[in-house]
């Protein structure tokens, strides 16, 4: 699947951004809604929960943040720890995916074509034209079945 996601508009605020003991080098990049990228080494599932909500809610985010955890491992490839906005801690997100690409981009850091690797899967980021174009598999994740009492209730609740 190959998706069109627009283009990333950096947002000014700090260069850096001190939680919880800990100094990042901060990115503000909007792709339609807000991220904060923070450049780290070897982030983790552990560091995006406990420091993710923090940012989320940090004052400087009144209308709350998605912020991802960015390493960068070579010009093609970088790596992300994702904590989204309303959401949490989460596997892959294509929108995070692009603000971290287009952040380490931006800095210099990256190519025009980046892997983005996840703990959820990979996407390929272009970024030779203004609008970022972001490509991956499309793969079934689960089945589900809803018994006939589901469905009724959800007619009943549509009637009613």
């Amino acid at each position: 699947i190959e998706v069109s996601m627009g283009e990333p508009r950096f947002l000014p605020g700090s260069s850096t951004l001190a939680i919880d003991g800990i100094e990042f080098r901060a990115v503000r990049v909007s792709m339609g809604n807000p991220h904060c990228v923070l450049l780290c080494q070897h982030p983790t599932a552990e560091l995006a929960r406990r420091i993710g909500p923090l940012v989320e809610n940090h004052p400087d985010f009144p209308n709350r943040t998605n912020v991802q955890f960015l390493e960068i491992i070579d010009r093609k490839t970088i790596r992300i720890e994702i904590w989204e906005r309303g959401a949490g801690y989460t596997l892959a997100s294509g929108s995070s995916s692009c603000a971290a690409a287009a952040t380490a981009r931006r800095l210099g850091l990256v190519d025009d074509e980046v892997t983005a690797k996840m703990p959820g899967g990979e996407l390929t980021i272009y970024m030779r034209d203004p609008n970022i174009r972001m490509t991956g598999p499309a793969l079934r994740s689960f089945d589900l079945v809803f018994s006939p009492y589901l469905m009724r209730l959800a007619m009943k609740d549509k009637e009613d």
